[in-house]
């Protein structure tokens, strides 16, 4: 897209607004005027500064996209909502290191679409996010990787399992060890559960996100800040789109990672 027309779009919100709308299907003036409640003598020159660059055609009364303008416009809707992920919460992902997403994911970030960011909460300090917990215990599936341990994480894992929760976990090696050293007898039992499995990724190479979690109904995502310390924030998501999006991260990890079997 040369410079330009670029401005053209970008430089309005009244033409982005109308290309957008138009990619919902043809739209007659008067409806145009309803939806984007704008002033008939505001608009028009706008359309026309959109047409006299073949991004929009006026034919039997309706306005609608030309074959340019519908390509132009899916990539521009798809701009917007990567813009928006990170615009949401500029500070929280200025800070995050974003290596540990891998490039066909950081292209679909747009999936994160309408998330929010839980923060820690200082009358539960040394304790599981209740929330978290709470939305872990209502799912009847749950991929989970994480690279971060904490003690109440096995017996948390037990209980939904003891409960028939369908669980699949991914441990950075650190963490593995960790549960081998300090929790022998509750990783067997979870081990020989037909409804469990767990795998330990054994590269050093890779940067890794502290936590990703897709269950039924919601993804949570915990990345590292940039001085690789994991501050507890998590940005979580009840979206369909965003749950494919993180089982899709969580099976990154996990086709690089060895299932571990029971002896």
């Amino acid at each position: 897209m040369n410079p330009s027309l670029l401005n053209l779009i970008l430089l309005s919100e009244r033409r982005k607004d109308f290309l957008l709308l138009l990619k919902e299907g043809p739209k007659s003036i008067e409806e145009t005027l309803e939806k984007l409640q704008v002033p008939r003598t505001a608009l028009l020159p706008q359309i026309k500064k959109l047409k006299d660059e073949d991004l929009v055609i006026h034919e039997e009364g309706l306005y609608r996209l030309s074959t340019i303008g519908e390509i132009i416009v899916d990539k521009l809707q798809h701009l917007l909502d990567t813009l928006s992920v990170f615009e949401k919460n500029e500070e929280f992902w200025a800070d995050r290191k974003l290596a540990s997403i891998p490039p066909n994911l950081v292209k679909r970030i747009s999936d994160l679409g309408n998330y929010r960011l839980i923060e820690p909460d200082l009358s539960h300090a040394f304790d599981l996010n209740p929330k978290f917990v709470e939305y872990l215990s209502n799912s009847s599936c749950i991929n989970m990787f994480f690279s971060y341990f904490h003690p109440q994480f096995p017996v948390l894992f037990l209980k939904l399992a003891r409960e028939s929760t369908e669980i699949s976990l991914v441990l950075s090696e650190a963490v593995y060890l960790r549960f081998v050293e300090d929790f022998k007898e509750e990783g067997k039992e979870f081990l020989e559960m037909e409804n469990t499995s767990l795998y330990i990724l054994e590269k050093k190479e890779v940067e890794i996100p502290a936590l990703i979690a897709a269950a039924t109904h919601i993804m949570s995502l915990g990345l590292f800040n940039e001085n690789g310390r994991f501050d507890r924030h998590y940005m979580i998501s009840f979206e369909q789109q965003t749950i494919k999006w993180g089982k899709d991260l969580f099976e990154y990890y996990r086709d690089m990672s060895r299932e571990i079997k029971i002896k």
